[in-house]
């Protein structure tokens, strides 16, 4: 008797073992789906939702307090026949996009070259690079309008000891390279990726290239650079959708001014949403940047098949 207990006990165990698997192989299947579905709700409720509701309210005429009106491509005929704003909008970015691109890659470049070195006290001097990115955009934007002010900012504090006084926002050929320079501001981000990446550069490659007699100059050119075309990459376009993108510098430094020389697209696409209430016009505003930005992003990862090095490429 106690043989058939034990037996069909044993039997019970590995029916429930086998149960208990078969649970657990059907949870490990939808496990990663569950631990993604907060993201997933949030994407559809606060992304896509957005997008395809601005997609079709860029074929409407909607001023908020009006009937929603289907105009079909009339908004998108405007923007580029009867809007001097938008065209106008569109140069001045372009033209701080050219700007700001490459000035943001150089800085961070260099300096994550100089805090790779073994230096004392490099790590702090990282934490303090990287400290302002934490910073919001308008808090950043006023100590900027602050510093850059013509009788008490900080630039020209220094500058009167020569006698030079710069009107650096309130002169118009000057107001949109003083926006661009706060970008400054912003590099701790690629200066931490550049410095990652320059940390997974072999060492075995510069005791060569020493042993052949390169200098500091070639080792740079031959060996540093295209080992961190990829994340130049990464960095090339990341930063250039956020310039496209940026509004927080001009809205705080200068509203657009003096004389709408820093009146970018993006500040006029704010303005015609939320000061006008021409949510159609600026719903078809954004997706001209969209298209034009992907445009852009595209060609970019087409050119780079030709300047961009991935070691595992090699033959």
């Amino acid at each position: 008797m106690e043989k058939v207990v034990n037996q069909y006990s044993g039997n019970y165990i590995l029916a429930t073992k086998k149960v208990v698997k078969r649970r657990a192989g059907l949870s490990e299947s939808t496990m990663g789906y569950v631990f993604i579905l907060p993201w997933i709700i949030g994407f559809i409720c606060f992304t896509l939702g957005p997008m395809l509701f601005s997609l079709v309210l860029s074929f409407c005429r909607w001023d908020l307090f009006k009937d929603l009106k289907f105009i079909g491509f009339e908004n998108y005929i405007n923007i580029f026949t009867d809007d001097q704003y938008a065209l106008s909008g569109l140069r001045k970015t372009l033209t701080f996009v050219v700007f700001e691109v490459p000035f943001q890659l150089v800085i961070s470049m260099l300096v994550a070259l100089l805090l790779n070195q073994k230096l004392k006290f490099v790590k702090t001097v990282r934490s303090l690079v990287y400290l302002p990115v934490v910073l919001s955009g308008a808090v950043a934007g006023q100590m900027w309008k602050f510093m850059y002010n013509q009788d008490l900012g900080i630039f020209n504090y220094f500058l009167s000891i020569f006698n030079v006084q710069v009107p650096w926002i309130t002169d118009q050929k000057l107001a949109l390279f003083s926006v661009g320079f706060t970008g400054l501001w912003a590099v701790g981000t690629s200066m931490i990726l550049f410095i990652a990446a320059l940390k997974l550069i072999p060492e075995s490659y510069y005791e060569a290239a020493e042993i052949d007699g390169a200098g500091s100059v070639r080792k740079f050119f031959n060996i540093t650079l295209p080992m961190l075309t990829p994340t130049i990459l990464y960095n090339l376009i990341t930063i250039m959708i956020a310039q496209f993108q940026c509004l927080a510098p001009f809205l705080v430094i200068t509203g657009g001014g003096p004389a709408k020389s820093t009146y970018v697209y993006s500040l006029y696409e704010f303005q015609t949403a939320f000061k006008y209430q021409r949510m159609g016009y600026a719903s078809a505003l954004s997706w001209v940047m969209f298209i034009i930005v992907l445009v852009i992003t595209l060609v970019v990862m087409k050119s780079s098949k030709s300047w961009v090095f991935y070691e595992s490429e090699r033959k």
